[in-house]
């Protein structure tokens, strides 16, 4: 009876044994470290990927900020050059207002400079006392007396040579008024009345710039194309030009 159990207990130690030694895998170190391996050349090829792609970005992004630094350096050639155009323009129109305009018969201080200045008001006619009397009261800053005076002197001497220039002064005192309306019938009448005047692309670049100033940049846009189209080669026609690039 003893014996029988004796070898029955052994048996079922035998079997678990063996279940035991079924269970545990067997385990190839050369396959764990060929998947290792595969593994990190995995990552290694991800690495060298993104790192390839961080360095085109890097050589786009220098592409880019150098462009940007061309550009940059184009803008402001351009933005000097505007402004010389500008400085060379304001010098123009403040001969051109002051009647410096020598040989297009619109100087507006004609004989008041002479030592014998009763004798040669004496000489002038009425529309170039009227004249050199709202001028004078123009150089003197007295722009609500100028202004008055200017207005009597384009309705008393409409056909005048000199009210062309008498116009465009009155423009630029309703501008500077902001009578930005007012301003821009003054310039118009400067060459559509005087179409042969010297200062035409003067006064239509100054339209433009009213226009622009009340917020029509429509007309605005209009005036600089006409502009420089009829005087491509003046100050104000490359002015215009400019201009435009900005509208």
């Amino acid at each position: 009876m003893t014996y029988r159990y004796t070898k029955i207990i052994a048996l079922s130690l035998l079997t678990a044994s063996a279940v035991g030694n079924t269970a545990a895998p067997v385990v190839d170190g050369k396959a764990v470290e060929a998947i290792q391996q595969y593994q990190e050349n995995d990552q290694n090829q991800l690495v060298g990927e993104l790192m390839r792609q961080v360095m085109q970005l890097q050589q786009e992004v220098s592409y880019l900020r150098g462009k940007t630094e061309e550009q940059g350096y184009q803008i402001q050639k351009l933005q000097r050059q505007q402004k010389e155009l500008y400085a060379d323009l304001d010098r123009r129109l403040t001969e051109a207002s002051q009647g410096g305009l020598s040989g297009a018969g619109l100087s507006g201080t004609e004989g008041t400079e002479s030592t014998g200045g009763d004798a040669n008001d004496q000489n002038l006619s009425d529309a170039q006392k009227a004249y050199n009397k709202a001028f004078s009261q123009f150089s003197n800053k007295e722009y609500a007396f100028a202004k008055s005076s200017f207005k009597s002197f384009v309705k008393d001497y409409p056909k005048h040579p000199l009210a062309a220039n008498a116009h465009y002064i009155l423009g630029q005192l309703h501008s500077n008024d902001k009578e930005y309306k007012q301003a821009a019938f003054e310039f118009e009448a400067v060459y559509s009345q005087f179409p042969e005047t010297e200062i035409k692309d003067k006064a239509m670049l100054k339209l433009a710039q009213t226009h622009e100033l009340s917020g029509n940049k429509a007309e605005a846009k209009k005036t600089y194309q006409a502009l420089v189209k009829a005087f491509p080669n003046t100050t104000a026609g490359k002015l215009a030009k400019v201009k435009l690039g900005s509208l």
